[in-house]
């Protein structure tokens, strides 16, 4: 017994030690925050092979994937989850760090930082030499949409009908990519143009003018504006993202938050579900105001107990104090930290849900609110389906928005039923897959298929007719013969079915189908049925075609308590269970399915 207690005594001390050392890691290199204590070891423990290093750049790096290496080891570039490759301006050689990961890593984020700043610089002076859409290939997305911003007004109006007509062509993903989100801010321009005309402004001190998200070039570097904030551009690489589509609601929310970060506090959005509170921080910080000091944006903050939003009150004033006094160092938790100043804390609320709490009032003066209660859904279907190549896309939006409204009227009252920006959200991305396929498609079709595969695998057997009902009464001339299956589609599932020894059942393959597409347009998919009525054949079905087709497929059995274990663990060091050790099990550095059977939690686990 004294011998066990002598190596329990060890084991703490070598366990207190162990975290001495990745705390003194992190400091060094503030983005280690982001790693599980297992991910750090491991980064930490490849200090003769960089390249061993890739897998966990995702979660130091919002946009860089992966780093593109010489043949000597040398750190060339980097290539956002896209697949698109920024040049770094200087080489940066690991070998030269003699086995410190986190020495080279902050090389990676200073030469990052360095290399986005130059080839904005050389894309501005570029600018006026060639032809726009030259132009936009030339040079990374991100550069394009920071350099398009800064003085678009004037050109805005002939730009969209142009960049519209390239998306209508064959294009490389990340071109597509890139052209959609510059239709998105192209119109934005075209819109404050047209609204600036209306009310006869003619100062650059007016605030319909002052209120907007302004983009200025002074001495090479990028200015950002608006009313009384000036921040300046943090250069963090983006990689090839898309970006939010502007309305009258999300200027709000930017004025709210610009103003806050003026002020030195936080934002705080509130709101129903599916209302845009979170993305809109995150599109804000993609306007590249968020350098290494990185934004924290707490979703769903007032579903935390009393006591601990007391004790979260008082970090976060300790924080925007020291930011407010411009202090190098600042004194946090008993730990000594280096303050960098681009740093803020954004929460998102949900005051109207059960389980919700009213923030203490020492955490109400750190934040400016702003209600988000009903977002614009047809302006943003109609400038999301115009970015996609659409050309009817005013009365294409307005269907698809009528089809929820009367779906919410007409169908009957289901807890999985949703009719709000999330599924229109998936319908818009179905309608962008189904446009790529196929081209020839005329757009109602298009956008009518789209509908009915989102939406008819999750309607109960009554409510069927009725939804088809509706989609008729809005799309008068589509016959539903017109709308058809990919052939090619229909002929692998049947093969497969026939590899698998299984019955080609007409209702079978539909399910199938259904799964199929929806997979497509959403992160989750739940797979529901009675007993025996082949819910885990259409699943394994499923991803055995899909690893024909080169997709990864990982396919888990799963018992509900063995989670629960793990979430009664206690203190900083609990064990996660078998979710973390299913998730860890499929590589994030590649694109596949993971499959949970029986993946049922109890109304006390939930």
């Amino acid at each position: 017994m004294t011998k066990l207690h002598e190596c329990n005594r060890l084991l703490e001390e070598i366990q207190k030690g162990l975290n001495d050392y990745l705390e003194k890691k992190r400091l060094f290199f503030p983005r280690f925050f982001f790693l599980s204590n297992d991910e750090l070891l491991e980064i930490l423990s490849e200090t003769k092979d960089p390249q061993r290093v890739q897998p966990h750049l995702k979660k130091c790096f919002e946009g860089i994937s992966s780093l593109h290496f010489s043949p000597q080891q040398e750190i060339e570039g980097m290539i956002s989850a896209e697949g698109e490759l920024v040049q770094f301006s200087n080489r940066v050689i690991p070998a030269k760090a003699r086995g410190l990961v986190e020495r080279w890593l902050v090389e990676v984020q200073e030469m990052m930082v360095q290399s986005v700043q130059d080839v904005t610089i050389r894309a501005v002076e570029n600018h006026p030499l060639s032809s726009h859409q030259q132009w936009i290939t030339q040079w990374p997305s991100q550069v394009v949409l920071t350099v398009a911003q800064i003085g678009y007004l004037d050109v805005c109006n002939t730009r969209v009908d142009e960049v519209v007509a390239m998306v209508r062509g064959k294009l490389e993903h990340g071109t597509r990519l890139t052209l959609g989100s510059l239709i998105v801010t192209y119109v934005h321009g075209r819109d404050v143009v047209q609204e600036l005309i209306r009310k006869n402004v003619s100062s650059d001190k007016d605030f319909s003018w002052v209120a907007q998200l302004r983009y200025y070039w002074v001495n090479e570097l990028v200015q950002v504006d608006m009313i009384t904030t000036r921040l300046q551009y943090g250069y963090e690489y983006l990689g090839n993202t898309s970006r939010l589509v502007v309305t009258p609601l999300t200027e709000r929310c930017f004025r709210t938050l610009m103003g806050a970060l003026n002020m030195h506090l936080g934002g705080a959005p509130e709101g129903p579900a599916g209302t845009g509170k979170t993305e809109t921080c995150k599109d804000l910080a993609k306007a590249g105001l968020a350098q290494s000091g990185a934004w924290a944006c707490f979703d769903e903050f007032n579903r935390m107990e009393l006591e601990v939003l007391s004790v979260v009150g008082q970090q976060i004033l300790t924080i925007q104090s020291a930011v407010a006094r411009k202090a190098q160092r600042f004194i946090f938790e008993g730990v000594d930290l280096v303050l960098n100043k681009t740093c803020n804390i954004f929460i998102t609320m949900n005051p109207s849900y059960m389980g919700r709490r009213e923030l203490p009032d020492n955490l109400k003066v750190l934040f400016r609110t702003v209600a988000m209660m009903v977002p614009d859904y047809v302006l943003i279907a109609k400038i999301s389906l115009f970015s996609l190549g659409f050309v009817q896309a005013d009365s294409l939006a307005r269907k698809i928005i009528d089809t929820y409204r009367l779906c919410s009227e007409q169908l009957s009252s289901q807890h999985h039923y949703d009719y709000g920006m999330r599924a229109v959200k998936a319908v818009l991305l179905a309608a962008a897959n189904l446009k790529l396929l196929m081209p020839d498609l005329p757009e109602s079709q298009v956008v009518l298929r789209a509908i009915q595969d989102v939406n008819l695998p999750k309607f109960l057997a009554q409510d069927i007719p009725l939804f088809e009902g509706i989609v008729q009464d809005l799309f008068p001339s589509e016959k539903e013969s017109d709308i058809t299956t990919d052939p090619a589609l229909e002929s692998a599932l049947k093969n497969t079915l026939a590899e698998n020894n299984l019955q080609d059942v007409p209702y079978f393959r539909e399910k199938m189908i259904q799964l199929y597409n929806m997979v497509l347009v959403r992160h989750g998919v739940m797979v529901v049925g009675e007993p025996l009525s082949g819910k885990t054949k259409v699943y394994q079905v499923g991803g055995s075609w899909r690893q024909q087709h080169s997709a990864r497929v990982c396919i888990s059995p799963s018992n509900p308590q063995t989670l629960a274990r793990a979430l009664q663990q206690k203190g900083r060091q609990r064990r996660l269970g078998m979710f973390k050790a299913v998730i860890r099990g499929v590589s994030v550095t590649f694109p596949g399915m993971l499959f949970l059977d029986m993946f049922f939690f109890p109304p006390n686990i939930i």
